[in-house]
């Protein structure tokens, strides 16, 4: 194996693939520049680009390549560049290429600030200083010194495409952290000081932490760690463990899905009564696809991509699909209709290619769309005269359509799976309720007799009341037609009616169900 790649990983891990090309790209294009003059037909390529999203280690992977390298390396900023005086941030540019007399790496940090669009008014600051850019690559390695520029950026779509073309800049890799495995090795270099009871138990920590961090980057495994000092500091503690970690993972999160992740409720299947069919059908659907997809492909099927939670309002649509945040143990983007829509032309579509985006870069991820037919009515129907509708739906099914063509088909596993839910499953358009996109359809019915016993069976150990059996019973069978808010709603009530009777009552008896079953109404809708 090559030091200088053996350096890199032990300092950064988690990347070995794309280290060991950079490095070896580099050395290859050293190679070539010393014979470049008996071989003219040798590439003259300039680089690399390195994008992802923030926090992916962009910075720490060119600064460990660099410093290891044993040749010299600068450092641009691109914010360092822009001076006030007119003329000074070209000249500034240009200076630091040409002060570079000898082989050098040069890294060009947040260069999205300096290879920006080209098609503004031609005096404009950022295009005198994206064509400099341009000039210094087309004249960059045509002679002596040979420099390799390392570019990093968080905003490729902010990058003119010019940059990105053969002969500049074209080798354009995305640094991803995905698997536990690369979790797990970068997190083997970020607890190095800190202390575990044994070697053996330290391992096993860092297994299930790397298992359970989907969609952290390395600067939130890093945040992670810090917590955990800060808890043995705080608690005089000599030794970490995972309960510290599990404290750590509350506070925590993947810093680029904090805008869905807020919304969620802490609920789990546990915390519902009387939809245990549908429980096992979503843990079939779901939570089995993601820990066991080998199951799948040894029947020659792929998990479905997508699953459609439809019924009446009031059965537990939502509070469904929500306990599979915490059932699933894999990243939860929760997402109500009227986030996505927007009154300006074209900022829906925008919208949700962002959020199909967010869901790719945080996967394994569950993208949870709530009131879905607001979203993706049928098409044809829309009274606007741009269309809104008809183009979110086109949009929509581009973006489902692209979950499946970018995936692997000899690799079965989830990257993005995507419920909806809805109580007019008759309104969305049939485009994408087909095979191949929402591929399974879940129908909550309202409960029957047994389910609303169970259901209040369940409110009964949850509230304190004075119910024996058979009025738990004879309860079920009054309540006809009533879903699981109703019954929700009516034991809420009678506790307000047992405390206007009396400030002091502590239970619920029957009488203050009865009394509060005259004042409950229940809307009953087609199921």
């Amino acid at each position: 194996m090559n030091p200088w790649i053996d350096q890199v990983i032990t300092e950064i891990g988690g990347c070995h693939d794309l280290i060991q090309h950079i490095i070896t790209q580099c050395q290859i294009l050293l190679q070539c520049q010393s014979v470049t003059t008996t071989s003219p037909w040798l590439p003259r390529s300039k680089g690399i680009l390195l994008h992802g999203k923030p926090g992916t280690g962009k910075t720490a992977m060119a600064m460990a390549i660099a410093k290891y390298s044993g040749l010299p390396y600068h450092i641009i900023n691109g914010p360092d560049i822009f001076m006030s005086e007119q003329g000074a941030s070209e000249a500034k540019l240009l200076r630091v290429f040409n002060d570079i007399k000898q082989d050098s790496i040069v890294i060009l940090d947040e260069i999205d600030l300096l290879a920006g669009s080209l098609k503004g008014k031609k005096g404009d600051l950022d295009v005198r200083i994206a064509s400099m850019l341009l000039s210094i690559l087309d004249r960059l390695n045509q002679k002596s010194p040979f420099i390799y520029i390392i570019g990093l950026t968080s905003r490729l779509h902010a990058m003119d495409s010019s940059f990105l073309r053969a002969g500049r800049l074209d080798d354009v890799q995305e640094i991803l952290i995905k698997t536990p495995q690369s979790r797990r090795e970068i997190l083997e270099i970020m607890t190095q000081r800190i202390p575990f009871s044994e070697t053996s138990y330290r391992n096993q920590v860092l297994d299930q932490v790397a298992q359970v961090t989907h969609g952290f980057v390395p600067s939130d495994l890093q945040s992670l760690c810090i917590q955990v000092v800060l808890q043995l500091i705080h608690g005089n503690l000599g030794s970490a463990s995972f309960e510290h970690f599990e404290n750590s993972l509350k506070i925590v999160r993947p810093s680029n899905m904090s805008e869905y992740a807020s919304k969620i409720p802490r609920v789990r299947f546990n915390d519902l009564f009387g939809v245990e069919s549908i429980i096992q059908e979503l843990k079939t659907s779901v939570i089995y696809p993601f820990h066991h997809p080998e199951k799948y492909s040894a029947l020659g099927i792929t998990p479905p991509r997508g699953i459609m939670v439809y019924g009446p309002p009031g059965v537990g649509k939502s509070m469904l699909c929500c306990a599979l945040a915490s059932e699933t143990g894999v990243n939860f983007m929760f997402v109500e209709s009227s986030q996505v829509r927007s009154k300006v032309v074209g900022e829906s579509e925008s919208n949700l290619a962002k959020l199909f985006a967010q869901a790719r870069a945080n996967a394994p991820c569950i993208l949870f769309i709530d009131q879905i037919e607001m979203l993706l009515p049928k098409r044809g129907t829309s009274s606007s005269s741009e269309n809104t509708s008809d183009r979110i739906v086109t949009s929509f099914l581009t973006a489902m359509d692209g979950l499946l063509t970018k995936s692997n088909t000899d690799n079965v596993q989830i990257d993005v799976l995507v419920v909806g839910a809805t109580n007019r499953i008759e309104a969305i358009d049939p485009a994408v309720l087909r095979p191949g996109r929402f591929d399974e359809h879940i129908h909550v019915q309202r409960p029957n007799q047994q389910q609303r016993l169970e259901i209040i069976k369940g409110l009964c150990t949850k509230m304190p009341t004075l119910l024996n059996e058979t009025e738990q019973l004879q309860l079920a069978k009054e309540t006809d037609q009533w879903t699981g808010a109703d019954l929700d709603n009516l034991f809420r009530e009678a506790a307000m009616v047992s405390l206007r009777e009396s400030v002091q009552n502590r239970q619920i008896s029957l009488s203050h169900l009865n009394i509060a079953k005259k004042s409950v109404r229940i809307v009953v809708t087609p199921s």
